[in-house]
């Protein structure tokens, strides 16, 4: 959906009131008459497809996430914690692409630590993950995934279904995963140092959760 330039003439006091409306949404102008006129003609723009899906985001996420921040510029940022010595704070941060292509975001996850036993712990769990995922969803959804693993970083890209949802939908998929793989995180840092049993207490969860979601992405 491409942007052109158009010339209008309002009167000063609509205007006035555009802008007001545009500073509480956090808009340009431009980007509030935009709104303003695709709802009026019912017709869902790239940004309004990008509002639903984190409005229902942010109603999907479980308790186990606080927010960081409400969500802003495609973005979706929350924290847990984990249970591990001094319970360091994992942060996660969704963005949702506004473009409706082949990839529909992607899911970063991070923990700002120096401890080299908990860098190894979470290179242990990301490549885990990893794995599950490839033996368990690689056949199923139409795109690669792709991932990127480095010391206490974990990002994820997000394909669009196959299937067409709703935008709803949308929020509450992406919202299933992140507790999916939140809670896979606890279930194998609650048996270190054994990784043996950690990825088999890790798998079992996996098979349940990835049965139960409405949608894989």
């Amino acid at each position: 959906m491409g942007n052109s330039i158009y010339s209008l003439v309002l009167s000063d006091e609509v205007v006035d009131e555009v802008d007001a409306l545009a500073h509480s949404n956090g808009l340009s102008r431009s980007a509030m008459i935009n709104r303003i006129l695709a709802e009026r003609v019912a017709l869902t723009t790239p940004e309004m497809r990008l509002r639903e899906i984190l409005e229902s985001l942010e109603r999907s996420i479980n308790s186990a996430f606080m927010l960081s921040a409400k969500p802003a510029g495609g973005v979706l940022s929350a924290r847990t914690s984990l249970k591990y010595r001094y319970k360091p704070t994992v942060k996660y941060s969704v963005e949702i692409f506004s473009e409706n292509g082949r990839r529909a975001g992607e899911m970063r996850v991070s923990f700002r630590t120096q401890n080299a036993q908990l860098i190894d712990d979470l290179t242990g769990f990301f490549r885990c993950w990893a794995e599950l995922e490839s033996a368990y969803i690689s056949g199923i959804i139409d795109e690669d995934i792709v991932y990127t693993i480095s010391d206490g970083r974990f990002v994820r890209t997000l394909n669009t279904p196959a299937q067409s949802i709703s935008e709803d939908m949308m929020g509450e998929v992406v919202a299933d995963y992140m507790a999916m793989f939140d809670g896979a995180m606890k279930e194998y840092f609650s048996r270190l140092p054994d990784e043996k049993s950690a990825f088999l207490v890790t798998e079992n969860y996996y098979r349940k959760a990835i049965s139960e979601q409405k949608v894989i992405i």
